[in-house]
């Protein structure tokens, strides 16, 4: 009896795993073309968009000083070239700065930090004290640097 059980229901799942309703289908269009803009006013399809160029602009800050964030990003790109920042306050206290070009060439980071990095005392935990991390000022390529130079890569 156990078996006929188990048969009856390894059917059923077989029957429920069967697609059903008509299955998605590539458009048909004979030739395989791409299909162009019906003269609506919804500018054709959106393959058709790929050529035109790229021209926009964007940013975001976010700064929560009870939660220790403040991070943030703008970019601006003209047909192949973009070019930004974005910023973020490091745990020691440092903001580090990136300053980048995108295009033909690649992806060109120039990476600065600005503060002095701070760190809790030997035997500290640094937390639950109230105090946030401290930010000095100058600017600096990396642990007691005072160049404003930065790092390439």
């Amino acid at each position: 009896m156990m078996f006929k059980v188990l048969v009856l229901a390894m059917m059923l799942a077989g029957i429920q795993s069967v697609p059903q309703g008509p299955a998605y289908l590539p458009p048909s269009g004979g030739t395989g073309s791409r299909p162009t803009g019906g003269g609506t006013s919804g500018g054709g399809h959106p393959d058709e968009w790929a050529g035109d160029p790229a021209n926009y602009e964007f940013s975001y800050e976010v700064q929560d000083s009870a939660a220790g964030l403040d991070f943030g990003h703008r970019e601006m790109r003209k047909d192949d070239e973009a070019t930004g920042s974005y910023h973020v306050l490091l745990p020691d206290g440092r903001t580090q700065i990136v300053d980048y070009v995108a295009d033909g060439g690649g992806y060109r980071p120039m990476v600065r930090y600005e503060g002095t990095a701070t760190y809790p005392a030997p035997g500290t935990s640094g937390l639950g004290t109230g105090s946030g991390p401290g930010l000095g000022s100058g600017s600096g390529s990396g642990p007691g640097s005072t160049s404003g130079e930065g790092y390439r890569y």
